[in-house]
């Protein structure tokens, strides 16, 4: 679906290396080494050789695709080699690519490859806009994913897809059927296409489709096709185009950055006044050098642009892919509600890409009742979509529970002549942590050409995890959603397209929309010097690396609850003892090895459930 931006922005991007279009039939290098030829030429030894593989009969299908969205993560099977590093899942974006550990969503305008904006680590057989939702009974658009028994090769296969247009009968005349394959025996990837009909929305033209690949920063790849440049290059059927990298490279990269901080999106974090909070973050290396003496520093700053909290922390040395947890010391306690920075960077000598270097995440400090925003209130443009039934929505975690949602609303106004939208609040359970149970909705009735807000009120409680407020639309390219242009961003809206997905420009804009809480009833606070009987946890070793002992004091019952929690809210163990102390091997419910992080023991009790953090390094 196409999104159409009232007042236009330009957005700069870091530095990349050039787009290679050469020769027929070939082309490359990149900067690290990669090449690629396909079957339109003849010759070299290595051409490959179109061999469709049916996978539809043997593989797993993928759901939850739809109009602008991506699914996964999906296990790839093995350590495939990819440029300097070893990837092992992926995430399907609808918009025919692939990514891998990155799913931030790529949509309508379309970027050549490689391009340093997210997402980043994509191998894009054909991105360009695709509607899974756009099909008829009977002729489906599907996804496949299947690793052989040897566990060297793995084939991802699009089929049936349809290209998004505004008009139902032209994106049914289109039809695209592709796959990608990864072998591990020698790195290569090899795109093979059985079908294309038809073409993108508006024509092959630079914006609507691209094909290549590119590394982890997006400043290394190739470009195979952009929009029909360069000439000699056109996607046709029985096409196969083969990537495959340098037998030796000298290509030498030190990259240490922030893979992100206080939440797996580093997105918006909401936090209670005069509450401790532990700041972390995780930090990678990306490069393909080991590093020593990496400083990482984690400031705060007020609306001001004073900064009231800084810290700072030493990583000896770190191995190529290796990935380090922070928690800085002390925690914050915030002592004044409004909008805050939270900054986090890394400092190392020789290091190639700056804009992983740092991650900034708006924080706003609050006490309950409160009206949950990450908006400034000021209207900087208007964004519709073209077609019918498109929204928007905003992502909220509370920084309390119980969290008692009495109201959302949202700034909009109509284009042509009033139109009816749909408020909703979700709960954070769909698949992936995206919006499932309805808590509320109501209609309202956009009647001014001017921004305007629009709420419904509600009751409903949660006790722990996210919510969503979104607005849905039952007009045609209609209402314009009101949008915040000035940083500090969220990066926690979503757009709905059929299916919710993270925004497009989350990183560049907020949509006003806002949530009204308080706390909910049967709550307790602990306040500082406070000595109580009730149950408590504490743990130790903290941080640990293998297990960790949670000690339980003041037991009230013979079998005790203890949850651990990620920084998301999302449960990934429950634990139960008869004993005053229970240990945890770092392990989830699936019997999976969790990723280094931040996570929280939550003891259930009939009282109020205790929380101690967890540093997982």
């Amino acid at each position: 679906m196409i999104q159409i931006v009232l007042v236009l922005l330009t957005a700069l991007s870091a530095p990349t290396t050039p787009h290679r279009y050469i020769a027929k039939g070939a082309g490359g290098p990149d900067a690290y080494g990669y090449r690629w030829i396909d079957n339109d030429t003849s010759g070299p030894s290595n051409v490959p050789i179109f061999t469709w593989k049916d996978i539809s009969t043997v593989g797993t299908r993928v759901t939850g695709l739809g109009d602008d969205n991506v699914v996964g993560p999906f296990p790839i099977g093995f350590n495939f080699p990819y440029y300097w590093y070893k990837v092992n899942s992926f995430y399907i974006c609808s918009n025919g690519y692939i990514a891998f550990g990155d799913n931030v969503m790529d949509a309508s305008p379309f970027a050549n490859l490689p391009n340093p904006a997210r997402p980043n680590n994509v191998v894009a057989p054909l991105m360009s806009d695709f509607d899974f939702s756009s099909v008829d009974p009977g002729d489906t658009a599907r996804c496949f994913y299947w690793t052989n028994a040897a566990n060297d090769t793995c084939i991802i296969s699009y089929i049936n897809l349809r290209w998004w247009y505004d008009n139902h009968a032209q994106s049914a005349a289109t039809r695209c059927t592709f796959q990608i394959i990864l072998a591990k025996y020698d790195s290569s990837i090899t795109y093979q296409y059985k079908k294309i009909v038809g073409a993108p929305y508006n024509g092959w033209s630079p914006t609507y489709n691209t094909t290549g690949i590119e590394n982890i920063t997006g400043t290394v790849g190739l470009s195979y096709l952009n929009g029909l440049l360069p000439s000699q290059n056109t996607l046709h059927e029985t096409l196969a185009v083969k990537f495959y990298p340098p037998a030796t490279t000298s290509y030498q990269v030190t990259d240490v950055g922030i893979w992100n901080a206080m939440s797996d999106n580093s997105g918006g974090l909401f936090l209670y006044n005069n509450t401790p909070k532990t700041m972390w973050a995780k930090v990678k290396n990306s490069g393909n050098q080991p590093v020593t003496s990496c400083s990482v520093f984690c400031r705060v700053r007020n609306s001001a642009n004073t900064i009231i909290y800084s810290s700072s922390a030493l990583i000896l040395s770190m191995t190529v892919g290796q990935l380090d947890s922070i928690a800085f010391i002390p925690d914050w306690t915030p002592t004044t509600n409004g909008t805050y920075r939270s900054v986090f960077r890394t400092k190392i000598t020789g290091d190639i890409f700056p804009p992983n270097d740092s991650v900034i995440i708006e924080t706003p400090v609050v006490t309950y009742p409160a009206e949950l925003m990450f908006d400034n209130g000021v209207v900087g443009s208007a964004s519709y979509w073209t077609g019918t039934g498109g929204g928007y929505g905003m992502k909220f975690i509370p920084p309390k529970y119980p969290c008692r949602i009495t109201g959302a609303k949202a700034n909009l106004q109509y284009n042509a002549t009033p139109v009816t939208c749909t408020i909703f609040v979700f709960k954070a359970d769909g698949p992936g942590g995206t919006p499932g149970t309805v808590l509320g909705r109501g209609n309202v009735s956009v009647s001014a050409s001017t921004p305007a807000w629009y709420q419904i009120n509600l009751d409903q409680t949660i006790n722990s995890g996210a919510f969503f407020v979104g607005v849905v639309s039952s007009g045609y390219q209609t209402p314009s959603y009101c949008i915040d242009t000035a940083p500090p961003f969220s990066n926690q809206t979503w757009e709905y397209t059929g299916v919710w997905a993270p925004y497009r420009e989350a990183s560049e804009n907020d949509v006003l929309i806002r949530a009204l809480v308080n706390l909910g009833s049967g709550v307790e606070e602990l306040l500082p010097g406070y000595t109580t009987t009730r149950p408590t946890l504490s743990i130790y070793p903290n941080p640990f690396v293998n297990t960790t002992k949670i000690q339980l004091t003041n037991k009230t019952t013979p079998i005790s609850i203890v949850e651990i929690y990620n920084a998301l809210g999302e449960r990934v163990d429950k634990l139960t003892t008869t004993k005053d102390f229970i240990i945890w091997n770092g392990i989830d419910r699936s019997g999976r090895k969790v990723s280094p992080g931040i996570y929280f023991a939550k003891l259930q009790t009939e009282d109020t459930p205790m929380i101690k953090i967890l540093k997982l390094n």
